[in-house]
């Protein structure tokens, strides 16, 4: 798990507010520094995210806000993509969702099996 911050969508925060950010959502994975993730300017990796075929179930390979998601296999093929508004795990307003039954995990879980 990989978290790329970026302020193309008008959400400029500083250091404090990315600290107090990660405290609340508990975010415990690497992040990398502020820079684009869209556009002409944006990072390779995202250049190239944006280049491949979208595997669904999101509508679009471009992030529309913040909390896009991108699942890729072991070999580094993307295979999976997420909108923002998609819970990645369990879902604390959702008393219908858990980790057993988030399409988020359960695709992870899958591409971990995989030799």
């Amino acid at each position: 798990m990989l978290g790329f911050l970026s302020n193309d969508f008008n959400q400029a925060g500083s250091e404090e507010e990315i600290e107090a950010c990660n405290e609340q959502y508990a975010v415990s994975f690497q992040q990398f520094d502020v820079d684009h993730i869209k556009g002409a300017t944006n990072q390779p990796v995202f250049s190239w995210l944006q280049s491949q075929q979208n595997p669904g179930p999101a509508s679009t390979l471009v992030p529309q806000w913040n909390f896009h998601k991108y699942l890729l296999s072991k070999d580094g093929q993307l295979v999976a993509t997420w909108d923002t508004y998609v819970y990645p795990g369990d879902d604390p307003l959702n008393p219908n969702d858990s980790f057993e039954t988030n399409a988020i995990v359960i695709a992870i879980e899958a591409e971990l099996a995989k030799p």
